[in-house]
């Protein structure tokens, strides 16, 4: 939503444009009136509107003169002049000045719909291009001063300004739709991934934000993170990453969910259930498996643990049954987002991990010769779908394998293993548009096969050695 402030030193005629459409549903809300010129300059610095309708005669500082203050001043709102037929050389001087457009006396609902639609383009155009600035700068954890000078010259620029006083804080969302739940009080809103969106939020608007969350929130937000108000533009990176991670509580809860990261996430996993786990593996005694995932699963249900220890067990798991099992191990999931595409919740990541140790007291399905006979198609499989949510628990299921047997596979045949595998083809994708195609970084990573930005972007410096911005500018 856009706001918009309309100026006139006669008050009927703002009521006349007032009602010439209807603005809310043509994505604009009215932030505010004013009624001369020096009023004008005021409300303009207090309300930071996007749009402002500017009279061209009044008293106290005419039309032509607020638009060029405002120009000097580097304001980033755009001034729309309303004149009548004889004042129209005026309006051409005000477009000289900077003016977005104008429109004559009396108001034309089509006229004026016509000059919306082509500033709320140039100014979503605009928004883009920041913002997508703004997610490299946000993903950067070693910023540094000029960065930030950077960062908060490009939030100006979208009127958006740092607010040292009241400070900020970040809400993560997870949603099957586009989300607008926060739009007229978000600074910005960026997507950082498949269905995930980084809101900035100023921290004057808390309270009105808390009361929109106990209302019913749209449905297919699956989960919501949210962090306490901060106060130094350093830590936005940081308070992303904590939000990100609170919007996943949805998966250990088995519910959707909206709330902050709690100090559960300090908690190790549990030292012993782990050492009952490793014995009753070595000994291949189900009884003990069976009680050791039964208290790791009661943590869960009890809150001690979050989605971090989920991804953590997941892989620690993973570990143990493979050592066991044939000495392999492999680095299955690439981060929170595929934990969560591969199971609906934590508790069905348990069942599955405890069928697996299970099957381990049997290598099921190694030393098939089957299997390399349908490596080929296996391979195949994978070329196609690397860019989607492609895991070894697909293969497995798809090709009716064990998995720790896909895993060998990929060793014997291609001396690499499953996840390098994946995660170059990726790289190698992700190189060839970022030289190709103008796409923003944002979206190649999502075509890429990567569900969040931060995760693609730490991925492909340490693949490449440098980011994918400064790839883009070196091979361009």
């Amino acid at each position: 939503m856009y706001k918009i402030l309309l100026v006139d030193d006669e008050r009927w005629i703002v009521e006349s444009l007032k009602g010439t459409l209807d603005w809310t549903a043509a994505g604009f809300e009215i932030a505010g009136m004013a009624y001369n010129g020096i009023e004008a300059w005021e409300r303009i610095k207090e309300l930071r509107p996007d749009i402002a309708f500017i009279d061209i005669r009044m008293p106290g500082m005419n039309g032509l003169e607020l638009v060029k203050k405002l120009q000097e001043t580097g304001s980033a709102v755009r001034c729309v002049m309303a004149s009548g037929y004889a004042e129209f050389d005026y309006a051409k001087q005000a477009l000289q000045y900077g003016a977005a457009g104008y429109c004559l006396k009396p108001f034309n609902k089509a006229e004026i719909e016509e000059l919306l639609a082509r500033l709320q383009e140039q100014i979503a155009r605009e928004r883009r291009v920041v913002e997508s600035e703004l997610l490299h700068l946000f993903q950067d954890r070693e910023t540094t001063p000029e960065a930030y000078a950077r960062m908060e010259r490009l939030l100006d620029k979208i009127n958006a300004p740092w607010d040292r006083e009241n400070g900020a804080f970040v809400a993560v969302v997870q949603s099957s739709d586009p989300c607008n739940l926060f739009d007229r009080w978000a600074a910005v809103s960026i997507r950082i991934g498949r269905g995930k969106t980084a809101f900035l939020l100023y921290g004057r608007h808390h309270r009105d934000v808390m009361n929109r969350l106990a209302e019913p929130i749209p449905e297919g937000v699956r989960g919501m993170g949210l962090t306490p108000i901060f106060y130094n533009m350093n830590e936005i990176h940081e308070k992303i990453e904590e939000a990100g991670a609170a919007s996943y509580l949805y998966f250990v809860s088995g519910r959707p969910f909206i709330g902050e990261l709690i100090a559960a996430g300090a908690d190790d996993l549990d030292a012993a259930a782990l050492r009952m786990l490793e014995e009753g593996l070595e000994r291949k005694d189900a009884k003990y498996v069976h009680e050791s995932f039964a208290i790791i699963e009661r943590h869960f249900r009890t809150g001690r643990y979050d989605t971090g220890h989920a991804f953590r067990f997941y892989h620690v798991m993973l570990s143990r049954i493979y050592r066991m099992a044939d000495g392999f191990t492999e680095r299955f999931l690439f981060g929170f987002d595929e934990l969560t595409a591969a199971f609906d919740d934590v508790f069905a990541m348990i069942r599955y991990l405890e069928q697996l140790a299970m099957d381990s007291f049997h290598s099921a399905g190694m030393g098939d010769k089957t299997g390399e006979a349908t490596f080929d198609q296996i391979l195949q499989y994978v070329q196609d779908h690397f860019r989607e949510n492609v895991s070894i628990q697909d293969i497995s299921r798809k090709f009716f394998m064990h998995p720790n047997y896909v895993s060998h596979l990929f060793k014997k045949e291609l001396q690499v293993n499953f996840t390098k595998f994946v995660t170059d083809k990726r790289m190698e994708f992700a190189c060839e548009m970022l030289r190709s195609t103008s796409f923003a970084v944002s979206d190649i990573a999502e075509k890429s096969g990567y569900n969040d930005y931060f995760y693609f972007a730490k991925m492909f410096k340490r693949h490449t050695g440098v980011t994918p911005t400064e790839y883009r500018l070196r091979e361009s």
